[in-house]
């Protein structure tokens, strides 16, 4: 229909055939902006999940080597165990504290 339309214009003097608009295209790219947005905002979730896992594994080293650190007779290992288990605990709260809240 497009194609007819343009035949019958004076090609001469405009020789660009006319834009042919698809009936559902601005539906469609609504759809395309709504499946963006959505795609972020999993990729948001998916960092933060990533985030908590990394803070899990944090606090489980730091449960390790406070547990570890007592079955030490040297006291400068135990303070030394202890030590760096607190700089983890530390670190971890820290990054609890820096994530996003609930969602709502």
């Amino acid at each position: 229909m497009a194609q007819f339309s343009w035949a019958e214009r004076n090609v001469a003097k405009n020789a660009s055939p006319p834009q042919y608009i698809l009936p559902a295209q601005a539906q469609a790219n609504a759809l395309d902006s709504a499946a963006d947005a959505k795609f972020d905002a999993g990729d948001q979730a998916a960092l933060t999940s990533d985030n908590y896992v990394r803070i899990t594994v944090f606090l489980a080293a730091v449960l390790f080597l406070v547990g570890i650190g007592s079955s030490f007779k040297l006291h400068s290992v135990r303070y030394a165990l202890i030590a760096f288990g607190s700089v983890l605990l530390i670190l971890s709260v820290v990054l609890i504290l820096q994530q996003p809240g609930l969602p709502s």
